[in-house]
């Protein structure tokens, strides 16, 4: 099931990137979240930055028909590697993730670009869940969920460019 979302910032994409970028930040956007506790990695490759995100979250929210599947909580771990910066600014990146220890994966792209005296700050993902008869049904609460967080991230990194 796809999932795209954007966000607007009145910010360059210089400083979008150091803030999706920025540990503290990543670190900050999980508490937003209600992790119940996370691990935030950036590290670099080559040209590339690369930011690893590992949050076990309440399963709370979780459909009685997928609970079975992922017990009391679930680690989320996410990766986007960001490549380097075009003439213009923007930036690309390859994002993977999953649920861990369940069949739910996500794979996509995302991009920080300039555009109208903004920078848009978007995200294309492909979620999955590879359960037999029920995993469709499952996946949109699945993306719900994905949305949500991207949603207090994208409120996160307003407050950050103000």
């Amino acid at each position: 099931m796809e999932l795209k979302l954007s966000a607007s910032y009145d910010a360059t994409p210089e400083e979008v990137f150091a803030i999706v970028t920025d540990a503290t930040f990543r670190e900050q956007a999980c508490e937003k979240t209600k992790a119940l506790s996370y691990d935030v990695q950036v590290s670099e490759s080559g040209g590339d930055t690369i930011v690893r995100v590992s949050r076990e979250m309440p399963s709370n929210d979780v459909p009685d028909i997928a609970r079975k599947f992922v017990g009391q909580t679930l680690t989320v771990v996410q990766t986007e590697t960001w490549h380097p910066a075009a003439a213009d600014g923007s930036r690309h990146a390859d994002v993977a993730g999953e649920i861990s220890n369940t069949p739910v994966t996500l794979k996509g792209t995302a991009s920080i670009s300039a555009g109208g005296g903004q920078t848009v700050q978007a995200i294309n993902l492909d979620v999955k869940v590879a359960v037999p008869l029920i995993g469709k049904k499952i996946e949109p609460f699945v993306v719900d969920a994905i949305r949500s967080g991207l949603q207090k991230e994208h409120e996160l990194g307003r407050d950050w460019t103000n």
